[in-house]
């Protein structure tokens, strides 16, 4: 409640008794939203409220708003992976490529400036369910090829001058392994893709080569 006081008939106090509540900024939105990278990535919550949670982030306007969000998680120190759950690729210029069986993180972080990143994970093997991409590029792009069956998630991704896109058909909303794409993107392109087709050779079929049983007679 306020009240105001008449001193000498011709000035007004205005009291209060609780100062008020100070508004978050975009960077108190961002921790929250790498907290809840963190909890998803390490099977704390599931996907669905991770989705659920982040879109409150983005409507928090108080501090207790965004403390609500993340009460039941442990600190952000107890969240920190170890060295092997995550894995930072760096670079400038050129162009960076990860193809074939490798092992994929639950935290991948991708910091390019002025270059491509081609990340081919059809083959890989994963470390978790859910892994979280962390993109600070800078003139570059990034090319993410999926499995069958995967989801992406792009909500958390900011583009200046570009853009973020998943170029699958009907892609499905919840998937294994779900990708969590998050971060910046500055005067490039972001695009999530899934398998390649096999390569068709005269006739429409395809050109990999079959196998033969012979019978025995």
């Amino acid at each position: 409640m306020t009240e105001i006081e008449n001193r000498y008939d011709t000035t007004a106090v205005v009291r209060y008794d609780s100062p008020p509540a100070v508004r978050v900024s975009d960077a108190d939105r961002n921790g929250t939203l790498r907290r809840l990278h963190n909890a998803v990535a390490l099977g704390l919550i599931d996907i669905e409220e991770f989705e659920e949670r982040s879109i409150q982030v983005s409507t928090a306007r108080q501090p207790a708003d965004l403390y609500a969000l993340v009460e039941d998680l442990p600190s952000a120190g107890a969240l920190a992976s170890s060295a092997a759950d995550r894995l930072e690729l760096r670079g400038w210029m050129g162009s960076l490529r990860r193809h074939g069986e490798w092992t994929v993180p639950t935290r991948l972080s991708l910091v390019r400036r002025m270059g491509s990143v081609d990340l081919d994970l059809t083959t890989a093997r994963f470390a978790g369910p859910v892994v979280v991409i962390e993109l600070d590029m800078v003139r570059g792009s990034v090319d993410i090829r999926l499995p069958g069956g995967a989801s992406a998630s792009l909500d958390d991704v900011t583009v200046y001058g570009g853009s973020a896109r998943d170029r699958r058909k009907d892609p499905p909303a919840e998937g294994r392994p779900h990708v969590v794409l998050t971060g910046r993107v500055v005067m490039g392109s972001v695009d999530i893709r899934g398998p390649r087709r096999p390569l068709l050779g005269r006739g429409g079929q395809s050109s990999q080569p079959r196998r033969v049983r012979l019978r025995r007679r």
